[in-house]
């Protein structure tokens, strides 16, 4: 039983395809992909406008969000697995 439950458990924790690795922002909880980035840029980057939740899948430590156009002003730290109201931010920095 114990194997079993591990096993299960390998398989939700590893990507179960290409665009499962990198940062993927997702439309309707996790259900459709909005945008991708294979790796960190570190640059601006602006958000899907439509996006309302996040996986760092790999590669990917921190994602921070802001309220501006070109990433000033207050930081909001989210982490790599998040659900957010969609609109609340308008851009990113992602390491």
């Amino acid at each position: 039983m114990s194997a079993v439950m591990t096993a299960g458990l390998g398989l939700l924790a590893s990507p179960a395809s290409a665009k499962e690795s990198g940062l993927t922002f997702y439309s309707g909880s996790f259900t459709t992909v909005v945008a991708h980035f294979p790796a960190p840029t570190g640059a601006c980057t602006p958000l899907p406008q439509t996006a309302d939740s996040h996986v760092g899948w790999s590669g990917f430590q921190d994602v921070t969000f802001f309220q501006t156009a070109d990433c000033t002003g207050q930081a909001t730290g989210v982490g790599t697995l998040r659900t957010y109201p969609a609109g609340n931010w308008k851009t990113f920095l992602a390491r």
